[in-house]
């Protein structure tokens, strides 16, 4: 099966295409290609789905991995990043599903002036909210809004329809502007 041909592609899907070609070579090189370009997407998605630092990082470094061991599965009928993130996600649910308490900790960074103050308190509301709610709509939440990923992909890795996904994302909303709304009706 051919990997998604490169004319027509923005430099990043030409870039990405030329590394997972490599890639399904098993060439090596084309994995830390393809690690610098989704990183930080991938650490903040799954930092955002399972609470702490340390099971990102573990998630993440699994995540590269199997995509390095499963190369040859990849199907090029969507991009690569869509089938990373679908590791990536299946890995969390993982996580999750092991016997934990799930929490969402702030990082703790001195707060020198009210502004900042108050960003922190807003950036915690948010994270309990979040935290309140099912896991569907956090996810769907962190790939459309966190992640600014359209529908079709967040989709794609949800393994829902188009439309399903657009009105997960529709409740999703509503759901965290009610909790927001809950928390500082309260103050």
């Amino acid at each position: 099966m051919a990997v998604m041909d490169d004319a027509g592609c923005s430099p990043a899907n030409i870039y990405e295409a030329r590394m997972v070609r490599r890639l399904r070579n098993g060439d090596r090189e084309a994995l830390d290609g393809l690690f610098d370009l989704y990183v930080d997407r991938v650490y903040g998605y799954a930092r955002a789905i399972l609470g702490n630092r340390e099971d990102a990082e573990e998630v993440a470094a699994e995540a590269f991995l199997r995509a390095f061991q499963n190369a040859a599965s990849y199907r090029s009928d969507a991009p690569f990043h869509i089938w990373l993130f679908a590791i990536v996600r299946n890995l969390c649910r993982d996580r999750l599903r092991q016997p934990r308490l799930l929490t969402w900790t702030l990082d703790e960074a001195p707060v020198s002036s009210a502004e900042e103050e108050e960003r922190a308190a807003i950036h915690a509301d948010v994270r309990a909210a979040l935290n309140r709610l099912p896991r569907e709509y956090r996810e769907v939440l962190l790939l459309c809004d966190v992640q600014e990923w359209n529908a079709p992909e967040a989709a794609n890795i949800l393994e829902r329809s188009v439309p399903a996904t657009k009105s997960l994302l529709y409740r999703a909303r509503r759901a965290l502007r009610a909790h927001l709304a809950e928390c500082w009706s309260e103050e």
